[in-house]
Formats: C-alpha cells, sequence, structure tokens
C-alpha cells in the first residue's frame, strides 16, 4: 500500500502531467502542483515543470526527501482539461474533497473523451477556408483552401496514431499544402496560389507555443520558455521548407 506523502506527490505529478499534455504554461503546472504538495503541511516542498519533465519533492525527517519525476512526451492543446484540473485542486486544497477523491477525479479527467477525429478534420477545413477568406481571397480560394485544411488534419490525425516524428507532420503539411494549391491553380486559374498557401497553413503555425514561451520567458522558466521558442521557429521552418520544396521543383 502507498503511504500518503506517494499518494499526493502521484496526485501532483498526475495533475502536472494532463496539464503539460493539455497545452499549459510551465509556471502555471508549477503553481497546480505547489498548491497540492502544499497539503502535506511541510516546507520547502519543491515542484519543477520543464518542457517535458515534471520533478517533484518532499521533505521527511524520517526518511530522508521524498523525489518523483516523470517525462511528458505527448503534447496538444485541450483548454477544457486544463481548467477541469485547476478546478480539482482548488478544491482539494479548500479541502472539499480528499486525496482519493482527488485522485477519482484525475482519472476522470484524464479519461474524459477527446473532440472525435471528424470534428478535428471539420476544424481544420473551416480555420483554413476562413483564414483564406480573411486574407482577401475570393471563394475558389476558400474553397480550396477547406479541402486542403481537412487534408492537412487527416494527416496530423495519422501521425499521431502512428506517432511519427514530431516535425514530419509540420513538413509534410507544408508540402501538401504547396502541392495541392499548385494543383488547384492549375485546374481554376482564377484561383491565387499565395491566398490558399497561407490561410491553409495557419492552423500548423505554432502561435500557441510560441506565446507560451514568452510567457514563460516572462515568468522567468528560461529553460522552457527558451526550448517552446525553439520549438515554434523550428516548426515554422518545417512548414516553409515544404512548400518552398514543392514550389522549387514545380513551375508556379
Amino acid at each position: 500500500m502507498l503511504d500518503n506523502d506517494t499518494k499526493l506527490l502521484n496526485l501532483a505529478l498526475d495533475a502536472g502531467e494532463i496539464m503539460l499534455m493539455s497545452g499549459a504554461e510551465t509556471h502555471r503546472v508549477q503553481d497546480t502542483m505547489l498548491r497540492i504538495l502544499s497539503m502535506s503541511g511541510r516546507q520547502q516542498i519543491e515542484a519543477l515543470a520543464l518542457s517535458t519533465m515534471l520533478i517533484v519533492s518532499l521533505p521527511r525527517e524520517e526518511k530522508g526527501p521524498l523525489s518523483m519525476a516523470r517525462g511528458v512526451s505527448t503534447r496538444a492543446v485541450n483548454f477544457e482539461k486544463i481548467c477541469a484540473v485547476n478546478s480539482m485542486s482548488r478544491d482539494f486544497v479548500s479541502g472539499k474533497i480528499t486525496l482519493e477523491q482527488a485522485t477519482t477525479r484525475l482519472l476522470e479527467i484524464h479519461h474524459a473523451p477527446n473532440f472525435s477525429d471528424f470534428a478535428h478534420v471539420l476544424a481544420y477545413g473551416l480555420t483554413s477556408g476562413g483564414f483564406t477568406m480573411v486574407y482577401h481571397g475570393n471563394a475558389l480560394d476558400g474553397m480550396a483552401a477547406f479541402v486542403i485544411g481537412m487534408t492537412l488534419g487527416l494527416l496530423v490525425i495519422w501521425n499521431g496514431k502512428w506517432r511519427a516524428p514530431y516535425f514530419f507532420s509540420s513538413f509534410m503539411g507544408g508540402v501538401i499544402t504547396g502541392l495541392m494549391a499548385w494543383i488547384f491553380h492549375r485546374m481554376i486559374s482564377e484561383t491565387q496560389i499565395s491566398n490558399i498557401v497561407i490561410g491553409s497553413i495557419m492552423p500548423l503555425l505554432p502561435g500557441i507555443t510560441m506565446t507560451k514561451g514568452i510567457r514563460d520567458i516572462l515568468e522567468g522558466n528560461f529553460i522552457s520558455g527558451n526550448s517552446k521558442l525553439m520549438e515554434a521557429l523550428l516548426v515554422a521552418c518545417a512548414i516553409a521548407g515544404g512548400v518552398a520544396l514543392v514550389f522549387g521543383l514545380l513551375p508556379v
């Protein structure tokens, strides 16, 4: 049987893992884990959140410090789960729920269903088509970007299920965007390649990652902040490289 200290550390790690996997900033993850650990009543508790690693520690006079670490490799964006974990932590810290109840709620949050694959694909299509229209594209440009966006949504889902390399989907997204935009322009001369490409790649751009990196730096988390900014730069370069490869090989 696990003692209460171990259960508390596991609860903090579980909460931090869900938040980090769902797109929360590292300083927010650290704050949540520290609040949970504060329920131990001990001083000098420690919680550290990096881009791919969580570390928590509790001081114990009788047995020495108890520390645990956990790697986090999966990344997505799910603000609903972040809010749910925040709500759970507030209820736990205020004494409204017990440690066992908090653990159960985290399991429910972790296994809560995400949006369906169809919803993801449709969202990619609507985002691409909508941004193309915003950037002064005509109706044909918007329709072309809608189709390309849905194709990119299928690519992202496929890469997630087959665990393809992280930057592979960004590079292939750029290749598919450039190739399909070129094909649409060849089939329908009224379409504008530049508008289609700009609108289509919008769902792939690492805007949230860059924003989180800047916020982490402003909060003093320089390691996580700089790593996220580097990640955003590499993703942007991968997308641009994919588009440039197609336009370098095909006549525009």
